[in-house]
């Protein structure tokens, strides 16, 4: 039971990581282009508009690692510990970091008594003026990205839901961001909880993002199952959640999910970041192709590996 339980949360992790790195150099493009220009994308190709190495991972891993780090220190009341984990993350300089994580991140420093640590306070109102100043737009998905970890670590799905959707809130006040954020850390919370087969993990997918009653019929699975269904990869959360859904629902294997993810094209590292997040806890870590994870830098690696481990003792 630990060994599965160990596989899934790597999985997860280390999915997260290839689908950001694999799909980062795809970012902005159309799917007609990348074909066009490299076929299928299959392998670590490095490039894109942030010029990446085959590899290195971007904002989408890195920040679900400043909130698996928050947990890991702070588990029962994590906000203002993944707060600075944030502020540090965002004045080491990153190669990217999304518009509305940016502007909440920096309210939250400019309002702060301690700008090295803003209060759980600090955050909501940063957040909540951010969501004021774009005129109520703040449902992008750069919060779904980092929020596999609080499913991992929280074993009970209630648990993992509510801080899902409260870390959401440091960032992006939409309520419907902060319930596909919860949606997506109660599944990986259920997966990694209960002994069950694989086709019992996708019906946990379909259970809590097709038919439960708080998504709204947002992910309606005969159409999302259905190969003919055209994803709009945009950085709109219910765009990027139904496209990695697709993916997830229409193929047969890790490697296949996430290719087809990525290869979408639009916020590709992103919903290749939430597709291998999902696709790594239902098959493992063992199913995740070795050239990818060979790509990975060492660093990233080991310290991925030491936050999964944490979550595997929790």
């Amino acid at each position: 039971m630990r060994n599965q339980i160990r596989d899934s949360i790597r999985g997860a992790m280390f999915g997260i990581a290839v689908g950001d790195a694999l799909g980062a150099p795809l970012e902005f493009m159309d799917a007609d282009y990348i074909k066009m220009r490299h076929g299928i994308v299959r392998d670590m190709i490095g490039g894109g508009w942030l010029n990446v190495r085959p590899g290195e991972i971007t904002d989408d891993t890195q920040m679900t690692l400043a909130v698996a780090h928050g947990i890991a220190e702070s588990p029962n009341d994590p906000i203002e510990a993944i707060g600075r984990q944030f502020v540090k993350w965002a004045n080491s300089g990153p190669k990217d970091i999304g518009a509305t994580c940016s502007s909440s991140i920096h309210r939250a420093i400019r309002i702060a008594q301690n700008p090295d640590s803003p209060s759980k306070d600090d955050w909501f109102d940063s957040s909540a003026a951010t969501h004021t100043a774009m005129n109520g737009r703040s449902a992008g998905n750069g919060s779904l990205m980092r929020t596999a970890y609080v499913g991992l670590y929280y074993k009970s799905e209630d648990e993992a839901m509510q801080k899902a959707m409260q870390i959401s809130k440091m960032t992006h006040y939409d309520e419907e961001t902060a319930v596909d954020c919860g949606v997506y850390s109660a599944i990986l919370s259920r997966i990694v909880e209960e002994k069950i087969d694989l086709r019992a993990r996708y019906q946990l997918v379909i259970q809590y993002a097709c038919e439960a009653s708080y998504c709204k019929g947002r992910y309606p699975y005969d159409i999302l199952s259905c190969a003919g269904y055209a994803p709009r990869p945009t950085g709109y959360v219910v765009d990027s959640f139904a496209s990695a859904l697709h993916c997830i629902f229409t193929t047969n294997s890790f490697e296949d999910a996430v290719v087809k993810a990525v290869n979408l094209g639009g916020d590709a590292d992103t919903i290749g970041a939430i597709t291998g997040g999902l696709a790594g806890a239902i098959y493992g870590y063992e199913a995740i192709p070795e050239r990818w994870t060979k790509c990975l830098a060492p660093e990233d690696c080991a310290e991925l590996d030491a936050l999964c481990e944490v979550a595997a003792l929790r």
